[in-house]
């Protein structure tokens, strides 16, 4: 039927390897340190997992499991110092991946709203991601840089806004 969306859970347990495969070949291309270290068997199995609740929270229709995946995930790589940018990096591979599986193999018509449910469960992952590291910086004793002495002797050359 015209009018009924794409069932997204079913397309993407019917994509899975090839999407989960290419994000991870991303991953491998763009070299993220963390990501290279863990080697690319425990690589994958993360991706995996990433994907295994991208696809629960379409199925389900329901954001709480990604939110909890991103609060647990952003614990757990903060832990094991890798920047928020590189595990942001990896995650937008994995978006990369299903925007262009979407993109190839969905009817126009439906892409809109496949699109629109797996980037709004993988923005949802990403907010609690960025959230939870920037509660996790802030609940620890930073030393900051003395802004004040990079300026130190300037005074004669403050320029007009």
């Amino acid at each position: 039927m015209a009018n009924e969306p794409l069932d997204v859970a079913s397309f993407l347990d019917a994509h899975r390897e090839a999407i989960v495969s290419a994000a991870h070949q991303g991953i491998e291309r763009r070299g993220l340190a963390h990501y290279r270290a863990a080697g690319p068997e425990t690589t994958r199995a993360r991706m995996e997992a990433l994907y295994d609740v991208v696809t629960q929270c379409c199925r389900e229709h329901r954001l709480e499991p990604g939110l909890d995946y991103g609060r647990s995930l952003a614990l757990e790589r903060h832990a094991a110092d890798h920047s928020l940018g590189e595990v942001q990096a990896a995650i937008n591979t994995l978006e990369e991946a299903l925007w262009h599986a979407v993109t190839r193999d969905t009817p126009a018509e439906s892409q809109g709203y496949a699109l629109a449910l797996v980037s709004t469960v993988l923005g949802a992952v990403k907010d609690r991601l960025a959230c939870t590291y920037v509660e996790e910086v802030s609940s620890r004793h930073l030393t900051t840089l003395r802004v004040e002495s990079l300026f130190g002797g300037s005074e004669g050359n403050v320029h007009p806004v």
